[in-house]
């Protein structure tokens, strides 16, 4: 059972609605065959009595003149006729009675000469001889009601076995024309979407037909269409951002290509000023000493102008430099044990002439006794000498 209903559900939606289409119509059609076969069982009965009756009605007719003319052969000869005509065998036995019921000739398929009895399967059937209401006898009839059930009960199987083969035919050909008219179209349909779906968007659904089939078909054709015209419009955003993509590619080629020279340039000037800065300064100090000779207040004066540029440049070339290092990612930070009291009372000695100059107060409140701390020395002082730096330069005089 399940195996029969894995297959079903795999079935294609043909083989389904095929399937379905011709079992409702087998099944319509066998109940409707079964309720026919009955009714007309029952009328072929009533037909074959009522037959018979007609037969027994025209035998009386026939039969009088031989009774008035006490033409006994004759009438004798007529009741076998009636037998011998009798091909299916369903009248059984035929006997001419006077008014008295004594009965005149016999015709019979039974053994003897004596009426049958009536039975379930034994039926008589009379008719009386007369004229202008005068009776002369009668005639009755007995027919063998299982030899008229066979027959009719034949003919309705032969008439069932056409009526079946008609509705099997009927079915498979419905069957037939609903794969045609529904599951073929719905077929191409999805055809024609997975070659959509797949890109093929100049693809036409032909619309043959304007039911719902022919609209759904419509609708694939405008969708595709709508489709082709966004493909359209992204093709074109596409390309204007591929355009802008290698536009702006370029600009940041260019800006690196910049700014590693300026990091080059800055590199080398920076280091190209140290060594003459260093050498300008020494040579200054030296003649301010006095080592090279003799020099008055006023040359002396002017000789600590040139140290204090000097120095100032040579600051600004190693905040320079260290920059430079800083983006090029080649900056090495030491580690090292230090006491951070003595970082900042040296950074605090070396503003105290310029903060007595200027009437500005700097206080150190730390402990001189500080736990050992790993730091790179250099960089600390540099940071602590900026901060205080920055203060002294945005900090009003009293």
């Amino acid at each position: 059972m399940r195996r029969l209903s894995s297959r079903i559900a795999n079935a294609s939606l043909g083989k389904k609605v095929a399937g379905l289409l011709a079992i409702t119509i087998a099944l319509a059609g066998i109940i409707l065959s079964g309720v026919g076969t009955q009714r007309l069982y029952g009328l072929l009965i009533e037909q074959k009595l009522d037959s018979s009756e007609q037969i027994t009605s025209a035998l009386a007719s026939s039969a009088l003149p031989d009774i008035l003319t006490h033409d006994f052969i004759s009438l004798q000869d007529s009741t076998d006729q009636v037998l011998a005509r009798d091909r299916r065998e369903e009248i059984v036995f035929v006997a001419v009675h006077d008014t008295n019921g004594a009965p005149l000739v016999r015709s019979s398929r039974l053994d003897g000469v004596q009426a049958p009895e009536e039975t379930r399967e034994i039926r008589k059937i009379s008719a009386p001889l007369a004229i202008n209401d005068r009776s002369f006898g009668r005639i009755d009839m007995y027919i063998s009601l299982s030899r008229i059930e066979g027959t009719v009960l034949t003919t309705v199987i032969s008439l069932g076995l056409i009526l079946a083969l008609v509705v099997v035919a009927s079915s498979v050909g419905m069957a037939l024309v609903a794969y045609r008219v529904v599951v073929n179209p719905v077929q191409q349909l999805a055809a024609s979407a997975r070659q959509i779906s797949e890109g093929n968007l100049d693809l036409k659904i032909p619309v043959k037909s304007y039911d719902e089939l022919g609209e759904l078909s419509g609708d694939f054709n405008r969708m595709a269409e709508s489709l082709k015209e966004r493909q359209g419009e992204l093709q074109i955003a596409y390309e204007k951002l591929e355009r802008n993509y290698q536009a702006i590619r370029e600009a940041y080629k260019q800006l690196r290509d910049l700014d590693r020279m300026k990091s080059n340039f800055i590199a080398v000037v920076s280091h190209e000023l140290r060594t003459p800065l260093s050498l300008i300064k020494g040579y200054v100090e030296t003649m301010a000493a006095g080592n090279l000779g003799k020099v008055t207040a006023l040359q002396q004066k002017k000789l600590g102008v040139v140290v204090d540029s000097v120095d100032r440049l040579s600051d600004i070339v190693d905040k320079s430099l260290d920059f430079s290092v800083i983006e090029q990612g080649k900056m090495a930070i030491e580690k090292q044990k230090l006491q951070l009291s003595e970082i900042i009372e040296q950074v605090v000695d070396e503003f105290a002439l310029e903060i007595s100059g200027r009437k500005l107060i700097l206080e150190q409140q730390i402990p001189r006794k500080l736990p050992l701390m790993l730091g790179d020395k250099v960089r600390l002082h540099q940071v602590f000498h900026n901060l205080v730096a920055n203060a002294v330069d945005f900090t009003s005089e009293k």
